[in-house]
């Protein structure tokens, strides 16, 4: 149960936030401009038959940046709350109102936030207290669509346009350069050929569709407290989370996503409720204030129901229904919608005992069930122990307590269980279906009986160090948690039938280990100037312990999206979702084949024009006489790790006087980034392509780079390997990163005073400033 913000004993005092700002997207990918995409874009087609084919691209009137046309270089960023808290001794409350306005770094998209808090306590008499709090949010958003043509692809349609070719046209009807001699797509302009895919105009769609997402919600929490006898007290509590949710989309008929079903209109509602109850009770008992001890036990009960429903028409009427789903506006009509519910029950015992606040112990036992799994499996046990020595209340540390002012070793050892595993994994799922005039059922998932919980088993050891009266503060951990039966939805193979070809399943034994420490320094302390740093530092070590099957290779890893799944893999000894691909050699800077290792580090080269593999050999590069290939099973090998090893980050603040300045570094590391956009940024169809394809071989003269093979038209899936990773586009993603800057003034108190308010601050703020980092990606 999440505790919010309670009001305080005294008169009512009034505070008020006010932050505004503007944001921009910090980087940009470097596309090529109109002379530079002329250039390649018919290098492209010539390769293929330097005499025969036609050019793609002509034209220079237009050089587009169609990056610029879908970001906002001033987004404005606003956020006002205030607050009212006070109370007496018998009743405290705390009420806040606050308006939060973010319009997306990508244009068509935004977000409009409203809220109301209220918490109140109430102390009816000396042994019995009651308490509750209401939140109510409503929050909009404008943008929130999905699709390679839609906002969330709108990046990636900015970086496939044309620069050749313009946004707009005043000569169509519309106003946007739409094509009228190929079917829903941009206009070509002076080219020759329409663009790949026949993408539309990116800033037609944004302008047109509508994706507009409602969400009412209201959070209700309540309390009771009695104190039966002395050192026992008894706490009701629960709460109730209640999101509902309206959707709406509109694509526009005339171009776009779209276009194919003459328009489409959709609604969607989705009324989700959560709600918890505690029962609690505690009991502390003090002997001779030197053995302390404290008992709690727990109920608990949680349980979650989802209810959705949808409705769509499509072949509009005509474009100005645009607002909703009205009766007669389309005429083809679907609807469809579900309901899903999850629960847990826990109960929960927990003894501490401390001894001077010196020695400590404690202990617990919890025993929860939840509905995911089979009535057989649904039960497990967790406990965990902890002990810890305050050797600074010692007699002995007496002496030293004025270096010494803060010193305790800890250690723990704790079971935990993952939840979070979906609503019914364990049962086999069907959904209605219709065949002609048929009625029917099929399977939706193919359930797995004998999953069993996903447990962690967590041991910490710890220092804390305090020294020079805590001037110095040190905090060093280790920790090894060891999690035994790793639920995943493993592939199967598409010959079984089985729904998405996945099943769920306890896969085996994962271990992470590593260390965290971390420094607060209290440099300066005094009426005028202030000075505080904090560094932390975590080394994390991944690893696979055991798999099932004789300790099989699973391809795919935890994902489940078909174009990330492929490049992962989940092998014993090594870390989980490890990069999974082929090792890139080079370039054949005689022909300008892509060259690769095979498996026992012989050399295969891509030949581009057969799209066929041949040996290799660096002393005789022309020689394409001996036919090879690159197999998957084979050939693929781990590329990295994409967990980070280390992260931590440093932080500063100053005071002087009535000015104050802090800044905020973060950084991480260790760790390989797949950079499928890097790759698709080089494509050899007809559309727009990254500064790094400049670097591409041309002949044996003129090598390129070493890295970018020969541009060959229709090659795209063979030269850059579209269906598999390799290190060629695998990067390191070390990096370090500047986040937040803050200046600051504080009005004087004889100015606060005039104007009758406690406190009064005016401060600016940059965030995600900079980034070291070789990763070339945004």
């Amino acid at each position: 149960l999440i505790t919010t913000k309670k009001g305080k004993k005294g008169a009512m005092k009034v505070n008020y936030n006010s932050v505004i700002g503007y944001a921009s997207a910090s980087n940009l990918f470097d596309l090529l401009e109109t002379p530079d995409f002329l250039v390649i874009a018919n290098e492209k087609r010539a390769n293929v038959l330097p005499t025969a084919q036609p050019a793609w691209a002509a034209g220079s009137r237009y050089n587009t940046d169609w990056q610029a046309a879908v970001l906002n270089n001033a987004a404005l960023q606003m956020d006002h709350s205030l607050s009212l808290n006070g109370g007496t001794d018998k009743t405290k409350y705390y009420m806040s109102v606050g308006y939060t306005e973010q319009d997306g770094v990508a244009k068509a998209n935004d977000m409009e936030r409203y809220s109301l808090k209220f918490n109140m306590e109430h102390n009816i008499n000396k042994w019995l207290s009651i308490g509750g709090g209401l939140a109510v949010t409503r929050t909009e958003y404008n943008g929130l669509n999905t699709g390679r043509n839609s906002l969330s692809g709108n990046i990636y349609n900015a970086t496939k346009q044309l620069p050749n070719t313009p946004v707009y046209d005043p000569s169509h009807p519309t106003g946007y350069n739409l094509s009228t001699a190929y079917v829903n797509t941009v206009g070509v302009a002076d080219n020759l050929e329409p663009i790949a895919n026949f993408i539309p105009n990116i800033v037609y769609v944004l302008d047109h569709n509508k994706y507009v997402s409602k969400t009412n919600r209201t959070l209700a929490n309540f309390f009771a407290s009695a104190d039966i006898v002395k050192g026992l007290n008894y706490r009701l509590q629960g709460s109730a989370d209640n999101p509902i949710t309206k959707g709406f989309q509109f694509l526009n008929p005339v171009h776009g996503d779209g276009f194919g079903a003459n328009g489409i209109l959709y609604n969607d509602n989705t009324d989700l409720l959560r709600w918890n109850i505690q029962n609690i009770l505690n009991y502390n008992l003090s002997i001779q204030d030197s053995h302390n001890f404290a008992l709690t036990a727990v109920t608990e009960y949680q349980k979650q129901r989802n209810e959705v429903f949808w409705g769509q028409g499509s072949d509009l009427l005509d474009e100005f229904y645009n607002q909703n789903l009205v009766t007669g506006s389309y005429a083809t009509q679907e609807s469809g919608g579900g309901v899903s519910e999850r629960g847990i029950i826990s109960y929960l015992g927990r003894l501490s005992y401390n001894y001077k606040q010196k020695y400590f112990l404690q202990g617990s036992l919890r025993r929860d069930g939840i509905s995911q799994l089979s009535p057989e499996n649904r039960w497990y046990t967790f406990t965990g122990y902890s002990a810890g020595w305050n050797i600074a209340n010692e007699g002995f540390m007496e002496s030293i307590k004025d270096i010494v002012s803060e010193f305790k070793l800890r250690g723990s050892y704790s079971q935990t269980g993952n939840s979070d595993i979906g609503n019914y994994p364990y049962l086999g799922l069907t959904l209605p279906s219709q065949y002609g005039s048929l009625n029917g059922l099929a399977f939706s998932q193919f359930g797995n009986d004998q999953l069993r919980w996903e447990s962690s088993k967590k041991t910490d050891f710890g220092v804390d160090l305090g020294l020079l009266s805590n001037k110095i503060r040190v905090t060093f951990d280790y920790f090894n948690n060891d999690i035994d039966g790793l639920i995943l939805a493993v592939p199967t193979a598409p010959t079984l039938g089985i729904p998405n070809n996945t099943i769920n399943k306890n896969i085996g034994v994962l271990n992470n280990k590593g260390l965290e420490f971390a420094v607060d320094y209290s440099i300066f302390n005094n009426e005028n100037f202030k000075w505080d740093v904090n560094a932390n530092i975590s080394f994390v070590k991944n690893k696979i312990n055991s798999l099932p099957n004789g300790g099989a290779d699973i391809i795919g890893g935890t994902s489940t999206d078909t174009n990330i799944a492929p490049n992962l893999i989940i092998r014993e000894g090594e870390s989980i979702n490890s990069l999974y691909g082929y090792q890139y050699w080079g370039v054949n800077p005689a022909n300008g084949n892509p060259v690769y290792y095979k498996a026992d580090g012989s050399l295969v080269q891509g030949n581009v024009p057969t799209g066929t593999y041949f040996v290799f050999d660096p002393n005789n590069p022309t020689d394409l006489s001996t036919a090879s290939s690159l197999v998957a099973a084979e050939d693929k090998v781990l590329l990295g790790n994409t967990l980070p090893t280390y992260y931590g980050g440093f932080s500063s603040k100053l005071s002087y006087k009535n000015f104050d300045f802090g800044f905020m570094f973060r950084f991480s590391g260790g760790n390989k980034i797949f950079n499928s956009t890097r790759r698709d940024l080089l494509t050899q169809d007809f559309s727009n392509n990254s500064t790094e394809i400049l670097g591409r071989w041309q002949s044996p003269e003129n090598p390129g780079d070493g890295v970018t093979p020969i541009l060959y038209a229709g090659t795209n899936t063979f030269t850059n390997l579209t269906s598999a990773a390799s290190t060629r586009f695998v990067e390191k993603g070390d990096f370090i990163s500047l986040d937040n800057i803050s200046l600051g003034y504080s009005f004087p108190k004889q100015i606060t005073d005039l104007i009758h308010v406690d406190s009064f601050r005016f401060f600016v703020q940059a965030q995600n400033i900079l980034m070291i980092t070789d990763y070339r990606g945004l």
